[in-house]
């Protein structure tokens, strides 16, 4: 095994090491000056009336200055979306892990209107980030995880950090804006196949 940082970053999967490129990259080039971050933002108003619609997707790009967040940020990512994409929901064919990246982008970026009308929330990345653990969760809801000490499954797991968020006089919107995304996503994608024979997400075939 490489465990060299290259080796690391070429043993990601693909759609999560393009994701994470993207990230680290836009947040480097806003940190340096090159990129003016009011392009990268959300703002519904712009996406109306002048067609910006990379805002959506950029809005989840831009991680907030280089601190221990945006480290830690970057590793939920890395590991939970690595998590995702390798399970058996998504690991044979990697378009549906890129389809889901887009659908659960763009309900988070709709659903922010409600929390900031009508331009909704700027930054999106952790809302994102979020949204990949509590979908994760939902799929492996027995895997077992450590969380400062306490041993807790996998559904428990958004809770819990949740919890964490809390206790340490964070706000949680941005997370039950993820949470709210991806349980969108989950009814759509899990449960209404099951319960009643529809598809409504079902991965184009060009991805």
């Amino acid at each position: 095994m490489d465990n060299t940082p290259e080796g690391w970053y070429r043993g990601l999967p693909i759609v999560t090491r393009g994701i994470f490129t993207a990230m680290f990259i836009t947040t480097c080039l806003v940190q340096m000056g090159l990129l003016n971050p009011m392009l990268v933002i959300l703002d519904w108003r712009l996406v109306y009336e002048k067609f910006n619609i990379w805002r959506i997707f950029t809005s989840v790009l831009f991680l907030g200055k280089f601190s221990f967040n945006f480290v830690m940020q970057l590793y939920f990512f890395t590991s939970f979306g690595s998590k995702l994409e390798r399970s058996d929901r998504f690991s044979a064919m990697p378009g549906d892990y890129a389809y889901f990246a887009v659908v659960v982008t763009f309900l988070i970026a709709v659903l922010s209107i409600f929390l900031n009308y009508p331009s909704g929330l700027p930054l999106l990345g952790s809302s994102f980030i979020f949204a990949i653990i509590y979908y994760w969760s939902r799929i492996e809801p027995n895997a077992q995880l450590s969380f400062f000490g306490f041993v807790i499954q996998g559904y428990q797991f958004p809770f819990a950090l949740m919890l964490f968020t809390m206790l340490m006089g964070g706000d949680i919107w941005m997370d039950v804006l993820g949470l709210g995304a991806a349980h969108i996503y989950y009814f759509l994608r899990d449960v209404v196949p099951m319960e009643y024979g529809k598809d409504y997400l079902k991965t184009p075939e060009f991805m």
